[in-house]
């Protein structure tokens, strides 16, 4: 029933107010004068969303005409509202079959809204043979007007809001960088962008990748 699907499970936005922040690239399903066929391809691709890509491979298949083949079935979520924010948690098993391991993401907002904390797991799934080693990445994109500049140590982020307010964003485990991205609009021009990148490994035993988003000021 897809038309132009996405292996986009699990991925987020951001906002500050009205002014967007971590966004994802869009666009997958508005091929045209602006988007080429083989663009809109690459919009439908997990990487092209904020969230975590096992072995630069897609949690579910993409397949021609807009369809979405194997890969995710099961997708668990849960909810809570506290005093103090809120809490998600959520996983899948798009890389269950062909690689063992669950994705699961934690997600909790401060009440006030300015911080937003995460991780990012990968844990063996059961019934499986120990899946082996495999290069990670989580993903952000940063919306159009949004300036990145990297701390010395590569593990945190200031993120400057074009005439808006500063964000940090750290990583507590594997090595942040900042690569190119592009944003599509609603009418299907697309912006150039950038993204934030934590690279790490998955491991047999499990693995995890902690972060945090905090407004400053």
């Amino acid at each position: 029933l897809a038309d132009a699907g996405c292996a986009s499970t699990g991925a987020i936005e951001i906002s500050d107010g009205r002014q967007r922040l971590i966004v994802n690239c869009g666009g997958a399903g508005l091929e045209g004068a602006w988007i080429t066929a083989d663009l809109a391809q690459g919009l439908r691709t997990t990487a092209a969303h904020s969230t975590l890509v096992l072995n630069d491979s897609n949690s579910t298949a993409l397949l021609p005409g807009g369809t979405l083949g194997k890969g995710v079935t099961e997708v668990e979520l849960n909810r809570q509202e506290m005093d103090n924010g809120s809490r998600l948690e959520l996983s899948h098993d798009g890389y269950v079959r062909r690689m063992g391991y669950v994705h699961r993401r934690l997600l909790m907002v401060s009440g006030d809204g300015r911080e937003v904390r995460g991780e990012d797991m990968l844990t063996p799934a059961e019934r499986r043979r120990k899946p082996g080693r495999q290069p990670v990445q989580v993903r952000f994109h940063l919306a159009p007007g949004v300036e990145p500049t990297l701390t010395a140590d590569n593990q945190a982020a200031v993120l400057r809001i074009d005439q808006g307010a500063l964000w940090q964003f750290r990583t507590g485990a594997g090595l942040l960088s900042v690569e190119d991205s592009l944003w599509v609009d609603g009418d299907g021009h697309p912006h150039p962008t950038r993204q934030l990148v934590v690279t790490g490994e998955a491991l047999p035993g499990g693995s995890s990748i902690g972060w945090l988003f905090k407004r400053m000021g």
